[in-house]
């Protein structure tokens, strides 16, 4: 019997679950990308208080989970872009499922849930940031219709090394 994965909007009480998600997911997904001592510093309990307050935000950008029946399998926020970009496109912030649940349907499904909500808007496109490194992450998008969009960044600030990352755009 197959088990369908459900998309709903994140409410406060999912801030715990959404965190370790987050940290089990970084910790296995950028091993050898990001320095290691960054990913073991990550703490379930700070990235709790980011996520209560990301979930609780009053605003346009939202945080979904992707379930099936009671476990959470991952979570994406997305919302307006915040790149200096025109009004009508939208982004994909974070897109986090549990290592052990990878290639399941869940990050495709809470993708798709962004797309549609971006649509809703009305907005023309949507857009998220891959880490360059990051070819699995860079196929799995591309599977979804995602293409890189020639934009590029480099930051310094998250881990004190430099990481580089390509946006990647869908239109809507």
């Amino acid at each position: 019997m197959r088990v369908e994965v459900t998309v709903r909007e994140a409410k406060p009480a999912d801030a715990r679950t959404i965190a370790e998600i987050h940290v089990a997911a970084w910790r296995a997904a950028y091993r050898g990308m990001i320095p290691d001592e960054y990913l073991a510093s990550l703490s379930v309990e700070e990235r709790t208080q980011r996520w209560s307050k990301a979930i609780s935000a009053p605003g346009p950008a939202k945080v979904a989970v992707a379930h099936v029946q009671d476990e959470t399998l991952g979570f994406c926020s997305f919302g307006p872009t915040r790149d200096e970009a025109p009004p009508e496109i939208a982004e994909i912030y974070s897109l986090n499922v549990r290592p052990d649940r990878w290639r399941r349907g869940a990050g495709r499904m809470l993708c798709e849930h962004a797309f549609r909500q971006a649509a809703l808007r009305e907005q023309a496109a949507i857009t998220l940031w891959v880490l360059k490194q990051n070819e699995r992450a860079q196929r799995f998008y591309e599977r979804l219709g995602y293409l890189p969009d020639g934009a590029q960044k480099t930051d310094v600030e998250l881990t004190g090394s430099p990481l580089h990352d390509l946006r990647y755009r869908k239109a809507i």
